[in-house]
C-alpha cells in the first residue's frame, strides 16, 4: 500500500468538508420543484454551467485514457477526441441559443415542443428508457472501472469494490440533497481542485531524477512520439484519409456522449439551467475551450514521462503508467492530493449522471407516460430511487460485465453514425418528422452491418457509408412520411426562431406569411473556424513554452490574432437582429 504523510490525509479528507459547505449554501437557493431539480430554474451564470461540462468530462479514467494514447501513438493520438471540438463549437455558434429558447426542461422535451402524435411519444419514451437507462448505466460502469483501478493502487491491499461503493453512496447523497445547482456549484470546486492537482502532480513527475526536467524529457523520447499532427507516413499510426475523416464526417455523423450533434445530454442540460441567451453561449464556449485547450497538458507530460520511467508496461496496463510515479518518492501531500482530484473527478461525473439519466426516466417517462398529474414532491422520491438502483447497478456493470459491456460500447460509436444528420436537421428543416428519427435510429446500426459484414469496410469508413447512404434515405423519407401537426411546427419555429431558409414550405402549406427571424450565418461559420484556430494554436503556444521555446513568437502572435478574430466573431454574432 501508498504509504501517506500527515499533508497527504490533510489534502485528502478537506475537500469533504468543502463539498458539504457549498451543499450547504446551494439548500438555500433551491425551491423543492422538479424544475429545480433537474434544471436550476434556469437560472445559472454561464461560469458555473461552463464549468460544470468540463468537470463532467473530467472522469476518473481520462487521465489514464490519454495516457494509453500518448503511449500508444505519441502526442499526435490525442487528435482521436481533439477534433471532437468541431462538435462542441457548432454547439455553441449554432444551437446553444435554440436550445435555451425552446424552453424544454431535458433535451428529450424537445421531441415533444418539435413534434406530434403517437410516434413522438414512441420516441419520447424509447430515448428516455436506452440513453438515461442502458446508455447512462454503461458510460457509469466504465467509470466505476476506472476508479477501481485507482483504488487498487492506492489501497492494493483493500476490498476495492467496499470502497468504490462508500463513495458512491456519498455521490447519491449530496446528488439527490444538491440537485442541478448543487451538484454544479462543487463541479466548479472539483474540477479546479482535480486541474490543479494534476498540474502539480505533472510538476513533481518532471522533477524526479528517472525524468530529470522537461528537457531531459524531450531528448530521450523518440521525435514521432512528440509530434502534434499524425506523420501520416507508413510509420504513422493515423493514415491521412482517417484524419480527413474525422475532421469532416464523424464530429457530425456519430452520437458521443458530450460531444453530440446538435448539441444534447448533459450538454443541453447545461444550457437549459443557464439564466438567458447570452449565458448559454458563454457556457457552451467555456466548455470547449477549457476542455479541449486548457486540460490536457499536465494528463500528457505525465504520460510522455512514464515512456521513460516505466518503458516496459503492456498495452493493458498502459493506462496506469500514470500513477506509478507516487511510488518514486514525490513531496508529502502530493498523494493525498492527487487521490482527491481524482475523486474530484469520480464524482463530478457520476452526480451528472445520476441526475442526468434520472431527468429522463422520471421526466421523460414516468411523467409523461406512467403517472402523469402526480404533485413534484411525488416525482422527487421517485428520482433519489433512480439514482440509487442506477448507483447500485453501475457497480455491478463495473465487477461483473466489463467485456460485454465494451463490445456494446464499440458497436454503438460505430452504429449510431446515421443519426447526428437528423439531430441537426430537424432545427433547419421543417418536413422531419418523428418517424424520420425513428427511422434513424433504426437505419444506423443495419446499415452498419451492411458496412462490416457484408461490405468488409472498416473504421472510419464504416461511418462514412452509413452516414451518407443513411442521409439520402431520410431525405426521401421525408417526401413519404406525412409532416408534423402543422401549427406545432409554427409554434416550434417561432419559439426557437432558428434559420428560416428551410422553414418557407410550411408558411406556403399555412398560406401565411412567414415571420423571417434573421440568422446571420456568416459570423456563426467564423465563430467556429476561429474557435478551432485558438484552441489549435493555443496547444501549439503551450508545446513552445514548455520545450519548443524558438516557435513562442510566432505561436503567439497567432494565438493572440485568432483570439481577437473570436472575440469580435462572438460580438457580432450576439448583436444578431430578429424581426
Amino acid at each position: 500500500m501508498i504509504s501517506f504523510h500527515l499533508l497527504d490525509l490533510v489534502l485528502f479528507f478537506l475537500p469533504f468538508i468543502i463539498i458539504f459547505i457549498i451543499l450547504k449554501i446551494s439548500q438555500e437557493k433551491q425551491n423543492k420543484t422538479l424544475k429545480e431539480y433537474f434544471q436550476a430554474e434556469g437560472s445559472m451564470t454561464w461560469f458555473v454551467s461552463g464549468t460544470a461540462m468540463v468537470a463532467t468530462t473530467f472522469a476518473a479514467d481520462t487521465p489514464l485514457a490519454v495516457t494509453e494514447i500518448v503511449r500508444s501513438d505519441g502526442i499526435s493520438g490525442n487528435w482521436l477526441w481533439w477534433y471532437m471540438s468541431l462538435s462542441g463549437l457548432v454547439t455553441v455558434f449554432f444551437f446553444s441559443r435554440l436550445w435555451k429558447r425552446s424552453g424544454a426542461m431535458t433535451d428529450l422535451e424537445l421531441i415533444h415542443i418539435r413534434y406530434s402524435g403517437s410516434e413522438a411519444n414512441v420516441l419520447r419514451g424509447f430515448k428516455a428508457i436506452f440513453i438515461g437507462g442502458i446508455l447512462n448505466l454503461i458510460i457509469l460502469g466504465w467509470v466505476n472501472l476506472a476508479m477501481l483501478k485507482i483504488i487498487q493502487v492506492f489501497f492494493p491491499v483493500l476490498p476495492d469494490w467496499q470502497i468504490l461503493t462508500g463513495i458512491m453512496v456519498l455521490g447519491i447523497v449530496y446528488t439527490a440533497i444538491g440537485g442541478l445547482r448543487g451538484i454544479s456549484y462543487i463541479d466548479v470546486f472539483q474540477f479546479f481542485l482535480a486541474w490543479f492537482g494534476c498540474i502539480l502532480y505533472a510538476y513533481f513527475v518532471l522533477d524526479v531524477k528517472e525524468i530529470g526536467g522537461i528537457q531531459s524529457l524531450v531528448q530521450n523520447l523518440k521525435p514521432e512520439q512528440l509530434y502534434f499532427f499524425p506523420s501520416f507516413g507508413s510509420s504513422g499510426s493515423l493514415p491521412l484519409s482517417h484524419f480527413i475523416i474525422m475532421l469532416t464526417v464523424i464530429w457530425w455523423s456519430s452520437w458521443y456522449p458530450g460531444s453530440e450533434p446538435g448539441g444534447g445530454g448533459y450538454i443541453a442540460q447545461r444550457i437549459l439551467a443557464t439564466k438567458d441567451e447570452k449565458a448559454a453561449v458563454k457556457s457552451s464556449l467555456w466548455f470547449v475551450l477549457a476542455h479541449y485547450f486548457l486540460r490536457p497538458w499536465p494528463w500528457i507530460l505525465v504520460a510522455l514521462a512514464s515512456l521513460i520511467a516505466f518503458p516496459n508496461l503492456t498495452a493493458e496496463e498502459s493506462g496506469k503508467g500514470f500513477l506509478l510515479f507516487l511510488q518514486l518518492g514525490l513531496p508529502p501531500g502530493i498523494k493525498g492530493l492527487l487521490l482527491s482530484a481524482f475523486l474530484a473527478a469520480y464524482l463530478s461525473t457520476v452526480a451528472t449522471h445520476l441526475n442526468w439519466g434520472a431527468s429522463y426516466l422520471v421526466s421523460d417517462f414516468w411523467k409523461p407516460f406512467v403517472k402523469p398529474k402526480k404533485e413534484d414532491q411525488y416525482y422527487l422520491k421517485v428520482s433519489y430511487l433512480v439514482q440509487t438502483i442506477t448507483g447500485a447497478l453501475s457497480i455491478l456493470l463495473a465487477i461483473f460485465g466489463l467485456e460485454t459491456i465494451k463490445g456494446a460500447w464499440v458497436f454503438l460509436l460505430e452504429a449510431s453514425s446515421g443519426i447526428g444528420f437528423i439531430l441537426i436537421a430537424r432545427w433547419y428543416y421543417w418536413k422531419i418528422t418523428a418517424k424520420t428519427e425513428i427511422l434513424a435510429i433504426i437505419l444506423s446500426p443495419v446499415l452498419y452491418i451492411i458496412a462490416s459484414r457484408v461490405l468488409g469496410l472498416i473504421f472510419p469508413y464504416t461511418v462514412v457509408f452509413t452516414s451518407f447512404l443513411s442521409i439520402f434515405i431520410l431525405l426521401f423519407s421525408t417526401w413519404i412520411f406525412p409532416p408534423t401537426d402543422l401549427l406545432r411546427l409554427k409554434s416550434f419555429y417561432e419559439t426557437t426562431k432558428p434559420p428560416h431558409y428551410f422553414w418557407r414550405g410550411l408558411y406556403k402549406r399555412l398560406e401565411e406569411k412567414q415571420p423571417e427571424f434573421s440568422s446571420n450565418l456568416l459570423f456563426s461559420f467564423l465563430g467556429v473556424f476561429s474557435g478551432f484556430s485558438v484552441i489549435l494554436i493555443g496547444l501549439l503556444l503551450i508545446k513552445a513554452m514548455l520545450w519548443d521555446r524558438e516557435m513562442i513568437l510566432s505561436y503567439a502572435v497567432g494565438f493572440a490574432f485568432g483570439s481577437t478574430f473570436l472575440v469580435y466573431s462572438i460580438r457580432k454574432f450576439m448583436e444578431e437582429t430578429r424581426t
